[in-house]
């Protein structure tokens, strides 16, 4: 049984390797009654050219129940993805976000929620912790078959990248960032300055 619904997409994940699906990207979106979803797996990647949406995209697609027991959680058909618009203006995008956001991550919680929008009140701190460059062998073997797919090569970030942060009520929490966007971000600076995290921090 399939559902089909009109999200906006939020939230893309930078991919991870995946036996399967050789790599997918989570995807987090809103669909036109306020419902997040979960959209996994979604290998993006491969996805024919037209159906290889964008965060701010609109996009209708259907829907089957998802299988992590998460209620937000949907497996998306991907054959079914349509994209109908972009959204340019932040505007726009909080027409769709703003009616569902939650004052903290324990009110999130308490709803029973396992994805949504948290405000913030304030941002403490930008950090980009060390950690191993290299991908396993056993990764290395699942990712020569991009070579198959003529896909460049999935590069290993060399950072967990976190954000300490307060929410509206006064809770602390250090969340781990693992944005596409944000990603891409230490990709495109590494190649503009010699130590592309003071600009990103700065960002």
């Amino acid at each position: 049984m399939s559902d089909q619904e009109r999200i906006l997409i939020t939230v893309r994940t930078y991919p991870t390797i995946s036996k399967e699906y050789v790599e997918t990207v989570c995807t987090g979106g809103i669909n036109e009654s306020g419902e997040w979803r979960r959209l996994y797996p979604v290998p993006l990647r491969y996805l024919e050219e037209d159906r290889q949406f964008r965060t701010y995209d609109i996009v209708r697609l259907k829907l089957r129940p998802g299988a992590d027991g998460r209620p937000e959680t949907r497996r998306p058909m991907l054959e079914t993805v349509e994209i109908e618009d972009h959204l340019k203006h932040w505007q726009s995008r909080c027409d769709w976000v703003n009616p569902t956001i939650h004052s903290s991550l324990a009110e999130m919680k308490e709803k029973g929620r396992t994805l949504a929008p948290v405000a913030v009140r304030e941002v403490l701190e930008f950090t980009a912790e060390p950690c191993d460059p290299e991908w396993t062998p056993e990764q290395k073997d699942i990712l020569k078959q991009e070579l198959m797919f003529d896909r460049l090569a999935l590069e290993k970030i060399p950072y967990n990248f976190r954000v300490r942060w307060i929410d509206q009520d006064g809770d602390e929490n250090n969340s781990l960032i693992i944005a596409w966007e944000l990603r891409e971000t230490w990709r495109q600076y590494r190649r503009q300055y010699p130590d592309p995290i003071p600009k990103m921090r700065e960002k």
